[in-house]
Parts: structure tokens; C-alpha cells; sequence
């Protein structure tokens, strides 16, 4: 197992969510905001768990990150993509109608519910709950999961069971 997904899935996700001019409107609050717009990467979108400390104004933020919570057996392992989407109570309302975080979902779905950008075959939507990382700002979590090798290459070392050639 190289673990190169964790890398990988992340550098992908956030050009994918950086590109959307659905995602850059909704995150920005701004119609007029430019796409692809990779100033948003580690300001409002990170491919961590991030909570912020304290913030003046309300913003809204995307956070990613990914797990191998089961390794099925020598050949795959089962990665699990999730993806926390939240917003100040201010920035909750959308003009248009519905909610910010409701819509943020939707839209990140389209982008990763049966992509092929992620793991072997499709990424699939596991399930989507709420989330409530500090005072004042609430969202939701989206969680996907995936097929992945688990050894992609034949190994460096001789087997410990075999004789070696002389």
C-alpha cells in the first residue's frame, strides 16, 4: 500500500471544487467571483479538517479529507472521502431560496456522486449528515466511498518462504 490516494484525491477534489462555478458562487457569495478560483484554496476550502478559531465575518467553508477505514484483503482497500461544508447563521439563507450548506451539498455531489476520478470504478455516496463545528455556523457532511488497490506493484523483496537462488 502506497497511500499515494491521500495525496492525490485531495490535489483532484480541490481543482474539482476550486472549477465549479456553482461551489465558487455559493462559497464566495459573490456571482462575479472568478473560475476556476484557487485563491479559495486553504482560505475558504482545505484538504483538512479545519475549524476556525475565530472569525469577524461570516464566511463559508468547505474542508475535505480521506480515510481507509477497511482494507479488504492483499489486492484493494476501501477509501472513504468526506467532505464538512458549513456556514455562518448570517450566510445561512440563500436570496434565491434554500440554504447555503443544502445547496453546497447538491452541488459537490453533481462533481463526486459516481466520479471516476477517485479510486477504481465510482466514488459513491455513503451518507450525508449534519454538522455543527462551532457556535454560530452550521452544515452538513457528505461521506463517499471508494475501491482502491491495495498493492499496485510486485514487492522488493523475495518471498520469506522460498529459497533464494544462488
Amino acid at each position: 500500500m502506497y497511500l499515494d490516494e491521500f495525496f492525490d484525491y485531495k490535489n483532484e477534489l480541490m481543482k474539482t471544487l476550486c472549477s465549479n462555478k456553482d461551489i465558487v458562487r455559493l462559497v464566495t457569495d459573490s456571482k462575479d467571483a472568478p473560475v476556476p478560483n484557487y485563491d479559495l484554496a486553504y482560505s475558504q476550502i482545505f484538504p483538512f479538517e479545519f475549524v476556525p478559531e475565530t472569525v469577524d465575518d461570516g464566511m463559508t467553508f468547505i474542508c475535505f479529507d480521506v480515510d481507509i477505514p477497511e482494507v479488504i484483503d492483499k489486492t484493494y482497500y476501501l477509501p472513504a472521502l468526506y467532505v464538512w461544508v458549513f456556514t455562518h447563521k448570517s450566510k445561512m439563507r440563500l436570496n434565491e431560496g434554500g440554504i447555503r450548506t443544502d445547496q453546497l451539498a447538491v452541488e459537490i455531489n453533481k462533481e463526486l456522486n459516481g466520479s471516476r476520478y477517485f479510486g477504481l470504478g465510482e466514488l459513491d455516496l455513503y451518507s450525508v449528515g449534519r454538522f455543527s463545528p462551532i457556535t454560530d455556523y452550521q452544515g452538513r457532511v457528505l461521506t463517499y466511498s471508494a475501491r482502491d488497490f491495495n498493492r499496485v506493484g510486485t514487492s522488493r523483496r523475495p518471498p520469506a518462504n522460498r529459497k533464494q537462488r544462488e
